[in-house]
């Protein structure tokens, strides 16, 4: 499915979901910390794997009920994504080489949120609008930026599950977060590391996002 078309339908979705929202509005605020193993998905280069990087992440929340059982969220925020690439790992230990992809993204994502009560288990997912801020490639003590590398914005799909505690006048939550990239994000006029070039690199992860509600 192309992003255009997928941004098309969650628009269509939001308009549906808000037509009964004067019945049940109500907006909430707050903010999130989180924890995140980040991949690289896609077809590696030859005699390459990809591997987890570990970042960390916050955001704002914005929250409104647009529907008795149904949340929207809206959470900018700021986000490490990355990969290491390791060649040679199946030969000779002293053959192994690693180079090691650290990027932080400005998020902007949309979650719709199923819970029946305010309270307890939920799932949901959205779509998320990144921008790449900068991107750096560290092999054998030396860092380089390769920002240029790649593209300058990011489209992933998210699936989320978690729990959330009602405290009275707050909530906390703990939530797992799964994200795949819709779009390349290699850029086709650079070289990913080195002199070689991967045309199908996506966003790939996992989070452990942890928040406060008022």
């Amino acid at each position: 499915m192309r992003p255009t078309s997928v941004f098309s339908l969650l628009g269509s979705a939001l308009i549906v979901l808000c037509l009964p929202a004067h019945a049940h509005s109500q907006v909430r605020l707050g903010f999130s910390a989180e924890l995140n193993r980040s991949t690289f998905g896609g077809v590696p280069p030859g005699d390459a794997n990809y591997s987890s990087n570990y970042g960390t992440g916050f955001a704002g929340i914005i929250e409104f009920r647009v529907h008795r059982d149904v949340v929207l969220s809206i959470q900018p925020g700021w986000i490490q994504k990355g990969s290491k690439v390791v060649f040679n790992q199946d030969e000779e230990p002293d053959s192994t080489e690693s180079f090691n992809i650290e990027q932080s993204w400005a998020t902007l994502p949309v979650y719709f949120r199923i819970d029946s009560d305010g309270h307890g288990f939920y799932a949901g997912g959205g779509v998320s609008l990144d921008m790449l801020l900068d991107s750096e490639l560290e092999h054998e003590g030396a860092t380089v930026d390769n920002t240029d590398a790649f593209e300058d914005i990011d489209a992933v799909y998210q699936f989320t599950a978690g729990y959330l505690r009602d405290s009275g006048s707050f909530s906390l939550f703990l939530e797992a977060r799964y994200m795949q990239g819709i779009r390349t994000i290699t850029s086709m006029n650079e070289g990913l590391i080195a002199n070689v070039n991967v045309p199908d690199v996506k966003s790939n992860g996992l989070r452990l996002v942890a928040g406060i509600l008022f």
